[in-house]
């Protein structure tokens, strides 16, 4: 069973973004099937290195187009998106350096970030984005 199952429940109605959000649930996917087959250690320091990349792209992907549509919540939207990159590229940090283990935990932070993030705060900005004709 996958960690996030993409639903309608998460789409933006923004195109580009709801595809860059279900690479995201994909590759979370990832990482959890690693974990679960036993090939998490091998296998995590490239999917975390490519999630954090990744996350890094699509949220400046998502600040320039509220940026572009001018969205009155641009500066605390983005705040959140930089606390969450830097939690997690410490947090990766440490597990490279040994000083951490992946564990079911950050996976489940992860997934509970995104879910959260996506529908208290991605789902705000929608309406906006689409009366800037941003679809």
């Amino acid at each position: 069973m996958a960690l996030l199952e993409w639903t309608n429940e998460y789409s933006v109605e923004v195109l580009s973004i709801d595809e860059q959000h279900m690479k995201l649930f994909v590759m979370l996917n990832a990482l959890h099937d690693a974990m679960k087959s036993g090939t998490g250690s091998k296998l995590a320091p490239e999917i975390l290195r490519n999630l954090v990349q990744y996350t890094r792209e699509h949220f400046g992907s998502e600040e320039s187009m509220m940026n572009r549509a001018r969205y009155p919540a641009f500066a605390s939207h983005k705040a959140e998106h930089d606390k969450l990159t830097g939690q997690v590229v410490n947090m990766v940090r440490d597990f490279e350096a040994g000083k951490a283990v992946l564990s079911m935990g950050l996976l489940e932070f992860l997934r509970q970030w995104l879910q959260a993030h996506i529908v208290a705060c991605d789902k705000k900005y929608s309406a906006h984005l689409q009366a800037a004709g941003i679809r």
